[in-house]
């Protein structure tokens, strides 16, 4: 996926360079969200780790946890959805 167009000092966007950042404004916000929340919830700012392999897992199980997250997330929506979970 390419990135978002940006506009510099006296170069302003041409109507493709904008109609390209609205298409790709759904999809960019999403993997921003993602971003956002590993960054958040798991600190994904900054590896504890030296070397690449271990990094590597870090980064896995992280992403798995997310995963992990969202899919609970989903089932506990749909639940309450449904009226079968009920708070305690």
């Amino acid at each position: 996926m390419e990135s978002k167009e940006k506009a510099r000092v006296n170069k302003p966007l041409t109507a493709a360079q904008k109609r390209f950042n609205r298409l790709i404004a759904k999809m960019r916000y999403k993997v921003e969200q993602g971003f956002g929340t590993l960054k958040r919830r798991f600190k994904l700012t900054r590896a504890s780790y030296f070397t690449a392999t271990k990094v590597r897992c870090q980064m896995v199980l992280k992403a798995l946890a997310f995963n992990l997250l969202k899919g609970l997330n989903k089932i506990s929506l749909t639940l309450r959805s449904t009226g079968q979970l009920r708070p305690v």
